[in-house]
């Protein structure tokens, strides 16, 4: 029997900036923290890449390969399921960092969301679906494993893996970096501007566009610098989000920092308050009245736009304890033994 300490190796995307990729970051960096021999290890389709310069912030050195051996971890993203399977001694965990990007889900997921006829359905979907069935993660089949142990990044994400999978996730969330999005000079906001990401909602928003207010003003967030990425977000009055949330999304919780509104969509994360605590009349309802609601709320949003950005101190408190919620999340999955916890096992 060996004494030797166990290893965490975390499977990820090298060279990609975006919250998936910082996330495996900061799960190593805790893992550290807390005294863990932890690791990352670049997939073999991104490891000629160059590391990402800005997540240097973060004690994460890389291992060359997993060492799949008793009593060690393993830990793959949604977005490299195919490869939890090769690994036969380390303990295996998938961390749903969203669900929508998943293979296990992307094929039935877009077809839901077509609007287009069987034909397009089935041209938008077969792709997926095969790489589904080839790597042997299909819903049904995730569902007979049960050497795998599941990870979720959001409430929306627990509540689904429990119902699909039938099985009893255990949350690891993770947390905003804060020290871009200090305090803004409230005189350079325009409390009539909106900013938005095209990648969430763009087609809904763009008829939203249609029916506001010409007074508002629009900011598409792309092609942007970070630096411009955070002054957007301080100069506007909302940034809004109608788009599905797959995950519990970085950007509305920039925005609430940067002090700006954030306004998002009751879809995946957004409909659950302990992924987006924010008050009922900032989130709107995705049904037939959408663009006008949301049209609307904008409208009667701005007309005291200060008083409604404080109704979100709340959701702005919280984000700032993200890295402590987190560091005791990583503590009780890796180190206490404590699988199972969901959100309302933090408050």
């Amino acid at each position: 029997m060996s004494n030797k300490a166990p290893k965490i190796f975390v499977l990820y995307h090298r060279g990609l900036r975006t919250g998936g990729p910082e996330a495996l970051h900061q799960l190593v960096s805790t893992l550290r923290e807390l005294g863990q021999d932890a690791y990352l290890v670049p997939h073999y389709t991104t490891a000629s890449r160059d590391r990402v310069a800005q997540y240097s912030v973060y004690d994460a050195p890389e291992a060359e390969s997993v060492e799949d051996a008793p009593g060690n971890f393993v830990v793959v993203p949604e977005t490299f399921i195919e490869d939890v399977f090769g690994y036969r001694h380390a303990t295996k965990m998938i961390w749903w960092l969203s669900i929508d990007n998943a293979l296990t889900f992307m094929a039935e997921r877009q077809w839901r969301r077509s609007t287009g006829t069987l034909a397009t359905k089935i041209r938008e979907t077969w792709v997926p679906f095969l790489r589904m069935l080839k790597h042997g993660d299909t819903p049904l089949q995730m569902r007979r494993r049960r050497d795998i142990v599941h990870l979720v990044q959001s409430s929306y994400a627990w509540s689904f893996i429990a119902c699909r999978l039938n099985t009893v996730p255990s949350l690891l969330s993770d947390f905003t970096p804060n020290a871009e999005f200090g305090p803004a000079d409230e005189s350079r906001r325009n409390p009539r501007l909106v900013t938005y990401n095209p990648a969430k909602g763009a087609h809904i928003i763009e008829a939203v566009k249609r029916v506001a207010d010409p007074s508002i003003e629009w900011l598409p967030i792309q092609g942007m610098t970070r630096a411009e990425v955070v002054t957007a977000l301080q100069s506007c009055g909302i940034y809004l989000d109608l788009g599905h949330h797959p995950g519990k999304d970085r950007m509305p919780r920039e925005a609430a920092l940067s002090g700006a509104l954030s306004v998002v969509a009751r879809r995946g994360s957004g409909a659950y308050y302990a992924d987006v605590p924010i008050p009922w009349e900032h989130k709107i309802t995705p049904d037939d009245n959408e663009v006008a609601s949301t049209a609307a709320a904008l409208s009667g949003l701005m007309e005291n736009l200060p008083q409604e950005v404080r109704k979100q101190d709340a959701y702005r408190n919280a984000i700032m304890g993200e890295r402590n919620r987190f560091r005791q999340e990583v503590a009780d999955i890796f180190i206490n033994n404590r699988l199972g916890k969901d959100a309302y096992d933090y408050l």
